[in-house]
């Protein structure tokens, strides 16, 4: 949760033709132009409606305004293509207490584009205060949504959130559970070989780390326990993951949050839901 983004999200959006270089205008396709910095953020249809950034902010402010908000991170990838907002709450009515000494409260990740695959929305995640993890969640399509055309329909969406955080809740369930499940490096070290690429062998889906990243994640088990006084259970082993995640990971512009390496990482964790290790563990 350290990034820091110095560029403005909020910047507006034009629409020019898109020419060769002999001066041919290319039919069917006009370039969005990010009108502070004179970069190209997208190629779109001639139709495209652009929803900006500023129009889906006020749209969540409004649909958020009776909940206490601790926090606003701002992250945007190299292009300024993509944006996500990090929006933490510090509100009773959304913190779950896992063990005595451990609360967790929710992060709504607010996200747009303007590359015309990315519609707007957001996701749930967990936040642990007491290493400010962002926590990602299993069964995404309990804790996220995507809306192809806007709206502004405030309601809609405070109604999409009720939803969302009545699951989140029955979802601490699942972690207070995995607080007293033992999971010791083993059993951690099992699942990471699980999911990383063999050496001189074609990789099959679910095997996507590197050797490298692989020996990693597995060296750092041990001293993240340590660090964040955490026991060897899946709680614990979860908490490794995510703090990998949100921590140790970094894009050569732009936000984290947009790096590979992230997305190997909240992918890891995310599996940590599905895989063997943990599919008695489901929403009660």
């Amino acid at each position: 949760m350290t990034y820091l983004e110095n560029r403005s999200p909020f910047f507006n959006v034009r629409k020019e033709k898109v020419m060769t270089q002999s001066g041919l205008e290319i039919p069917n396709k006009v370039a969005l132009v990010n009108e502070d910095l004179g970069s190209i953020v997208g190629f779109v249809s001639p139709g495209y409606d652009v929803v900006r950034n500023e129009t889906i902010s006020d749209l969540f402010a409004g649909a958020l305004s009776d909940l206490k908000v601790a926090k606003v991170v701002d992250h945007m990838d190299a292009t300024t293509k993509r944006w996500k907002r990090q929006v933490i709450f510090d509100d009773g009515r959304l913190t779950s207490e896992i063990t005595s000494a451990d609360v967790v409260g929710v992060l709504l990740e607010v996200y747009n584009g303007y590359d015309a695959r990315t519609a707007y929305g957001y996701s749930l995640m967990g936040y642990r205060w007491m290493c400010e993890n962002g926590m990602v969640m299993g069964k995404k399509e309990l804790f996220s949504e995507s809306f192809a055309h806007y709206d502004g329909n405030v309601d809609k969406l405070r109604e999409s959130f009720g939803m969302k955080f009545n699951a989140f809740h029955q979802n601490a369930n699942t972690w207070q559970e995995w607080s007293r499940t033992k999971f010791d490096e083993n059993d951690f070290t099992a699942f990471v070989d699980k999911h990383t690429k063999p050496e001189g062998a074609r990789a099959a889906k679910n095997q996507y780390l590197t050797p490298n990243i692989s020996k990693g994640v597995k060296e750092n088990f041990q001293p993240l326990l340590a660090q964040q006084h955490l026991s060897e259970t899946k709680w614990g082993a979860f908490n490794v993951l995510t703090w990998l995640a949100t921590h140790e990971t970094k894009a050569r512009n732009g936000s984290n949050l947009f790096s590979n390496r992230y997305k190997n990482m909240t992918r890891l964790a995310g599996d940590f839901y599905s895989g063997e290790e943990s599919k008695a563990l489901v929403l009660r």
